[in-house]
């Protein structure tokens, strides 16, 4: 649910919020302005009776969109439209969806309950801001929705329905209720709902309808409309017709009759009369007409309207600008008025909107007319006005104001436009300044660069000068500033420098700003880069020595997040030992020593993909390795962590006083202990001189293939003695099919870690690990 909410919230800032109050989504009439205590009941309703029901929202948390569901039985009552109410003040990405057909935007798709009887609105608040002010508790009509009877049944509910794809509810029981209601953050808030139920009418009826029911006659001519009778529940008799009477004054004035005046209706039947109109050529203005039928005490009324307008050229207008030219100083506002004016006694709004501009500020002159509508009276006049900011350079165009009204459907739609012209005239040695990042996060000891661009305000043909730069960093403790090159010549195109930042390890974290400054002869300008230096990554190891198969836990922190869980590779000597991706700025990660020399050597993390700086971000510990225990001695070296389906292999060195042998009458016994507690013995397959391995296939299946395993080998020789060794790894579901829920293709997977780290990935056998190959993953 509000997929379109989440989408529009996904980036914003994380803000901890406490919501004190749950509100209430109810059903009441149209003009209500707060829930009725208890379900109401709407009815009784004859069958063909349309009738409107409002989704009111009361007491909530201040919201910025929602996205909220209505069913019924469509083969009772059948919901024809809907519109929003007054509660978002300026929607955005709203979407109205009827029996499963779009009428504004786009029907959800997917788990949702949208099909016959079903109505889904869903909008956000444009602004981005929250309703009533952002302050708590807020109300309003949310949306309206209109319906017809269209078969007799004792009472039909309007409930909220559920569905599995609206398993982010503000409801929080019964589960999945489709209903979503959510704060300019995107937070899901606390509702209760209370539904409705439509009464209908089983007696004998009957309904009345006009066709058409709003009528447009040119003077001096005439017009027909339908009156159709149809038979409700069976009712069966003469219905009488009558009208409201025709104004009692002689010509202009218009004229009409229904004929015939009774009709005979047969119980499940249908039966018309027709309402005749009739004008003179100087016949005007409207008319409000209401037909009555009656049978017995049954009588409805169905209204129709009439206009008839002047004979002659038909309602227009027209649009002009005054001044239709102007000549602009570089960065200057200027303005024309565009005049609108009523012909042929036009009346109406009229919507204006312009051209767009080819591109933004400074580089290109922008504008835009205000109002965006005006309303125009017979032969009145009304102004708007064509707001234009110059570019900061010589440019030039035209932009075409056009004013629309009405609609196509109707048969009554009219365009006109007209053209406003300019000229912007720029200095010769003036020139613009931009920067491209213009904002940076940095771990202390990292660089980054931003492109300064530089580009005249004048096109020159063959003139050119010089803008000297510099750049000053505030504060100046410890971060540096480098522009290469610090002197640029400008003619007709633009050029760039490289902004070098660079920090130190002991670069104080905090927020550093960078002017960066150019100056021509007679013009300086500046631009601002933005730098927020954070805390250097650390890692500690525990132990910090150990020999050949020591387990060593890491523990790094201070490596910077962005979109989305970061990767961290782990090495010794520069020699990978694993990796994972983790969403925060720490994490934990577990080795074994592999084979080294005793003595001093380097476990580094490094975050390879950190887009947002030099490229690397990385930290270091010094290990020490120490000498493997002398006499006889056994030792077992197994990966940490292994995926279903994958061969877990255990590596087996026998040594005496650290030298590998293989003693005659040795004997190996491998016994792998599963999570579950049962136990199986591994062969020993002979390598080389005191190295032995052992292979375990991992079942893709089962209810205990997961947890911890433990591998114990115990070594007999009747010459040397005996030597025992524990090790042990895990089993965990992989990483696609833990997130299979959310991730279905190989976009969704290049969302995670982005394009490139998914190549790397693939290349290190990260996503599919061949058989014979060891890699330890954390």
């Amino acid at each position: 649910m509000i997929s379109l909410v989440l989408t529009v919230f996904l980036f914003a800032p994380s803000i901890p919020r406490v919501h004190a109050m749950t509100g209430l989504v109810c059903m009441t009439t149209i003009t209500a302005n707060a829930c009725p205590a208890g379900p109401p009941a709407f009815g009784p309703f004859a069958v063909g009776t349309k009738f409107s029901v409002g989704v009111y929202i009361q007491a909530s948390d201040a919201m910025a969109g929602f996205d909220i569901y209505v069913a019924t039985n469509n083969a009772f009552v059948h919901p024809t439209s809907a519109a929003l109410g007054t509660l978002i003040v300026s929607p955005s990405l709203t979407s109205i969806c009827v029996n499963d057909v779009s009428q504004t935007g786009t029907c959800t798709v997917g788990g949702s309950p949208n099909g016959p009887g079903v109505v889904e609105v869903t909008t956000i608040e444009g602004s981005g801001a929250s309703e009533c002010g952002g302050a708590s508790p807020c109300s309003g009509m949310a949306f309206l929705i209109n319906y017809t009877v269209v078969a007799p049944a004792d009472s039909t509910p309007l409930s909220y329905p559920a569905a599995p794809g609206c398993s982010t509810s503000s409801v929080s029981s019964p589960p999945n209720v489709c209903v979503q209601v959510a704060d300019s953050l995107g937070t899901t808030l606390p509702e209760n709902i209370q539904a409705a139920t439509v009464i209908q009418t089983t007696s004998p009826d009957f309904t009345i309808t006009a066709v058409p029911s709003n009528l447009l006659i040119t003077a001096g001519s005439s017009a027909v409309s339908n009156i159709t009778l149809t038979s409700v529940n069976g009712l069966n008799g003469i219905v009488t017709l009558s009208t409201t009477p025709p104004p009692a004054c002689p010509p202009p004035c218009p004229a009409w009759s229904i004929n015939p005046s009774t009709v005979q209706l047969n119980a499940g039947g249908t039966n018309s009369s027709r309402l005749t109109f009739s004008t003179t050529s100087s016949s005007s203005n409207k008319w409000n007409i209401n037909v009555t039928g009656t049978l017995g005490g049954i009588s409805h009324i169905v209204s129709l309207f009439l206009t008839i307008i002047p004979s002659g050229p038909p309602p227009d207008f027209i649009i002009a600008a005054n001044p239709r030219s102007l000549i602009i100083p570089a960065g200057i506002n200027a303005s024309s008025t565009i005049m609108l004016t009523s012909v042929s006694g036009f009346s109406g709004i009229v919507h204006l909107s312009t051209s767009l501009p080819p591109c933004l500020q400074p580089q290109c002159t922008t504008w835009f007319v205000t109002p965006t509508q005006v309303t125009l009276t017979p032969d009145g006049t009304a102004d708007a006005f064509l707001v234009i900011t110059a570019a900061n350079r010589a440019d030039s165009g035209s932009i075409e104001v056009t004013g629309t009204s009405g609609n196509l459907t109707s048969g009554n739609f009219l365009v006109h436009g007209t053209i406003v012209s300019f000229q912007v005239q720029a200095s010769s040695t003036d020139f613009s300044l931009s920067a491209f990042p213009s904002f940076f996060s940095l771990p202390a000891g990292t660089a980054a660069s931003s492109q300064i661009q530089i580009y005249p305000n004048v096109f020159s043909t063959g003139n050119s000068f010089s803008v000297t730069l510099s750049a000053a960093v505030s504060p100046p403790n410890g971060l540096t500033a480098n522009l290469n090159p610090a002197i640029v010549t400008l003619s007709s195109f633009t050029v760039f420098s490289t902004l070098t930042i660079s920090t130190l390890a002991t670069t104080p974290a905090g927020n550093y700003t960078i002017s960066v400054t150019g100056a021509s002869s007679g013009f300086i300008h500046s631009v601002i880069v933005n730098v927020q230096v954070l805390p250097p990554p650390t890692l500690k190891l525990t132990p910090t020595t150990g020999s050949i198969g020591t387990k060593v836990l890491v523990q790094g922190s201070g490596f910077p997040v962005q979109y989305g869980p970061s990767e961290i590779i782990v090495s010794f000597d520069d020699q990978l030992v694993g990796f994972i991706f983790t969403p925060t700025t720490g994490f934990n990660f577990t080795f074994n020593v592999p084979e080294a020399q005793a003595g001093p050597h380097t476990v580094k993390a490094f975050e390879p993909f950190f887009f947002n700086g030099s490229g690397t971000i990385m930290a270091t510990a010094p290990f020490e390795v120490i000498s493997s225990p002398t006499g006889f001695t056994v030792t077992l070296d197994v990966g940490t962590l292994y995926f279903p389906g994958d061969k877990a292999t255990a590596f087996i060195l026998v040594a005496q006083n650290g030298q590998p042998v293989s003693p005659m009458g040795l004997q190996l016994t491998l016994q792998l202990i599963k999570p579950d507690g049962t136990i199986q013995i591994l062969v020993a397959t002979k390598l080389t001189t005191g190295v032995y391995s052992a292979v375990y296939t991992i079942p893709t299946t089962g209810t205990a293939i997961l947890g911890t395993y433990a591998i114990t080998v115990t070594a007999h020789s009747s010459s040397l003695g005996d030597s025992a060794a524990l090790g042990s790894f895990e089993v965990k579901p992989t990483w696609l099919s833990k997130n299979a829920g959310t991730i279905t293709t190989g976009t969704a997977i290049a969302g995670v870690v982005g394009f490139g780290a998914v190549g790397l990935a693939w290349k290190k056998g990260y996503l599919k690990k061949k058989d014979d190959e060891q890699i330890l993953h954390a």
